[in-house]
């Protein structure tokens, strides 16, 4: 078979790259606290006889959206090498996995090193989450005989806007892929602009959509509290600047999308002058306490469940939205900002305004919360509906399944 390479021009480009992605492994690793990112990167992992799926997602949300099939996939039998690109997903794999997969980091975007992570490792299919089109990577897959497929496959709007070269690089790693099983129509229309084939896309939902829950969730906070959950830089400051005079007695857990920011937030929170604990120093909450900084992985479902109402960061910002599913699948009460090219599939089956509330900016969402606040039945329907509506949705990790199973 005649698998065309990346192009010469961006493995010339790997070259003088190989030098920053070593000092940004240094760096990551540090700063997330895994000693080992280096050495999974340029080392990777032992190798492995056993034939394994492997199950690749870049980071927190993706490693969380995927793993259900994951898990559909082992109760069926399969043995699972499950990666990540970035210190926290790997963690957040060993968190819901532990032993029960193998996991790692994918190898340095360099032909060498990729090629040598699928002659270690014994893969009999490949399952890539979302957006990491790593040509090198892929192609060596291809190389090696690993059949691909793309999975809740999107494109961003930055991949979209980008150059002709960088364009003409995601569309060689797209047509690495057997299988593009994508979201919906704008993300079909999106790939097929950069030149995946028609006949490999099939719309099968979004892997987010999926309703089950992994434990019932545990309280953490005792008293009645707000949460702005995944916040991004400058979120929190926003959110905590514009609270109302009158809605100070009222407690704000804040759980920031990355942890490690944990000390930019709680600078933030002093520059304000108000009384915080955070939960990664086991600090206690009272009832002075106005603030409480969740700065810990793995308990943003709980936090969510038993909040008045869940405002979610990444839409104040740039980011484009999170995933409204979780909450909507706990029946939070929940509201979103302006910023939603991520989540525009998700407010629309929620509805807006029935299931979910989409504000124009900080000062409404608080108008928004006031009047959630003050009459908890509407905070209640707009949950119940949230779940409702999702409850109706087809079972997307079925339809995911009926399109992997034949090649297994």
């Amino acid at each position: 078979m005649n698998i065309p390479s990346p192009g010469w021009g961006y493995r010339l480009l790997s070259l003088p790259l190989y030098l920053l992605w070593i000092a940004h492994a240094f760096r990551h690793g540090r700063k997330h606290g895994l000693a080992d990112y280096l050495s999974m990167r340029f080392r990777g992992a032992p190798d492995d006889a056993e034939a394994r799926v492997w199950v690749h997602a870049s980071s927190v949300g993706e490693v969380r959206a995927i793993a259900p099939l994951v898990r559909t996939l082992m109760e069926r039998g399969e043995k699972i090498l499950f990666t990540s690109f970035t210190a926290t997903g790997y963690q957040a794999i060993q968190q819901n996995f532990a032993e029960t997969v193998r996991s790692s980091v994918i190898p340095v975007e360099n032909s060498w090193h990729c090629r040598r992570f699928f002659k270690r490792h014994n893969i009999k299919l490949g399952l890539v989450m979302e957006t990491e089109l790593w040509p090198e990577l892929l192609y060596q897959g291809r190389r090696q005989g690993v059949t691909l497929i793309l999975v809740n496959a999107r494109l961003s709007r930055k991949s979209l806007r980008a150059g002709k070269f960088v364009r003409a690089l995601l569309s060689r790693a797209l047509g690495y892929f057997t299988l593009i099983l994508t979201r919906d129509s704008g993300d079909r229309d999106s790939l097929l602009s950069l030149g995946a084939r028609d006949e490999r896309i099939s719309i099968m939902g979004n892997l987010k959509m999926h309703k089950a829950l992994s434990a019932a969730p545990t309280r953490i906070v005792e008293r009645d509290y707000l949460v702005l959950a995944s916040s991004h830089a400058g979120e929190e400051q926003q959110f905590l600047a514009a609270r109302p005079a009158e809605l100070k007695h009222q407690l704000l857990v804040i759980a920031p999308r990355h942890p490690v920011r944990s000390a930019s937030v709680q600078a933030h929170i002093e520059d304000l002058g108000m009384r915080y604990s955070v939960r990664s120093k086991a600090q206690a909450i009272d009832q002075q306490t106005e603030v409480y900084l969740a700065d810990t992985l793995g308990e943003l479902g709980s936090l969510m469940a038993f909040a008045r109402v869940v405002i979610m960061g990444g839409s104040f910002d740039s980011t484009g939205g999170h995933n409204l599913i979780e909450p909507a699948s706990l029946g939070s009460a929940i509201i979103t900002g302006p910023s939603d090219s991520n989540i525009v599939a998700d407010i629309a089956m929620l509805g807006n305004g029935d299931g979910v509330l989409q504000v124009e900016n900080m000062d409404a969402c608080w108008s928004a919360i006031r009047n959630l606040l003050d009459h908890p039945e509407r905070a209640q329907a707009l949950g119940q509906e949230a779940r409702s509506r999702l409850a109706r949705q087809p079972d997307v990790i079925e339809s995911y399944l009926g399109a992997i199973s034949p090649r297994l």
